[in-house]
């Protein structure tokens, strides 16, 4: 049984029933009837499966890739917070640090769930980032939830689909949108925060939408979480930011994990947005992390001083290793 991140539909797939994408973006019924050897492997790497959900509207049938559902049950993701938070940078800058080998380190490598999906988000996202240093639009609002990008994430062992969910801050404060639907199939959450955030308000409305819907143990959520205090840069010259930052993380320690967690804590106590750290107050397993997609500020639309990301990819890790994907932390989180 797959779970449609979607729709929540749960639902069985067979290779008898597989759909080809069209150059003009339709779906078409694929036959793989005598085809064997690599063709074959071929064709299924860029196949897909109908969802069988009913919709009023044809507009709204969607379509997963093959790939991400012939590896067992997915891992989903979802980035969670307001605009202006920095979360489409930051996964941005995450996808890219992948594309640079940032997970070889630990003993990962990965593919491309969807090769078109993900060649269109490499150039939508992370080649003007990384390359043209320029900003990025704020996250779009659409009709239903749409994958930022996929990866299939391989430790030599067996592999995990992993899917990227940047929903609109304002999408994820309503329960009845549709490009919410995704969010009871999540199997980790990236919680993020400006670190220029001094306020004394209640807390990130989209944090508390998403808390609320979850299904909780004993008033905790099980789903694994991370905290993102993104544009850490701007507090670079203070401590503890400052021993963080600059901290060329290569490997999973969990005694530093502890470390920057207690040090993020603090860091967002003493600037009362205590509120912020609900994610923390209401999961079994939660880390927090400083971490700056770009390493500077932008004017006029660019970054005068190239990007240069720092320890974007240390909530991901962390996510891992709560969720499985990476072996080896049982007792990770905090």
């Amino acid at each position: 049984m797959i779970l449609c991140p979607i729709c929540l539909n749960e639902f069985t797939w067979s290779e008898d029933e597989l759909y080809e994408r069209t150059p003009a973006g339709q779906y078409k019924p694929l036959s793989l009837k005598n085809v064997t050897g690599p063709l074959r492997e071929d064709l299924l790497r860029a196949a897909h499966v109908r969802c069988p959900e009913p919709v009023a509207d044809p507009s709204l049938e969607h379509h997963l890739p093959y790939a991400y559902v012939r590896h067992g049950r997915p891992l989903v993701i979802g980035l969670v917070g307001g605009p202006e938070t920095g979360k489409t940078h930051l996964l941005a800058a995450m996808i890219g640090a992948i594309e640079q080998g940032g997970l070889r380190s630990y003993g990962l490598t990965t593919d491309a769930v969807d090769i078109e999906r993900h060649v269109e988000y490499v150039n939508t996202y992370v080649h003007p980032l990384m390359v043209d240093h320029v900003t990025l639009s704020r996250t779009s609002h659409t009709a239903t939830a749409e994958l930022a990008d996929a990866l299939l994430v391989n430790d030599g062992r067996h592999t995990t689909a992993v899917a990227f969910f940047d929903i609109a801050g304002e999408l994820l404060r309503s329960s009845t949108h549709e490009a919410t639907r995704f969010i009871p199939a999540v199997g980790g959450l990236i919680f993020v925060i400006d670190a220029a955030t001094k306020s004394a308000r209640m807390g990130d409305e989209s944090f508390r939408a998403v808390l609320d819907r979850l299904p909780k143990t004993n008033g905790r959520l099980d789903v694994p979480a991370a905290i993102a205090v993104t544009k850490s840069d701007s507090a670079r010259f203070h401590a503890p930011v400052d021993s963080w930052l600059y901290d060329e993380q290569e490997r999973l320690d969990q005694v530093d994990v502890l470390k920057e967690s207690r040090d993020v804590y603090a860091f967002l106590h003493l600037r009362g947005a205590q509120a912020w750290l609900s994610p923390y107050d209401k999961c079994h397993r939660c880390t927090l992390h400083f971490v700056s997609a770009t390493g500077g500020s932008a004017t006029e639309g660019r970054f005068p001083r190239g990007v240069r990301p720092r320890r974007v990819l240390a909530p991901l890790i962390s996510l891992f290793a709560m969720a499985g994907v990476l072996d080896g932390y049982p007792e990770m989180g905090i």
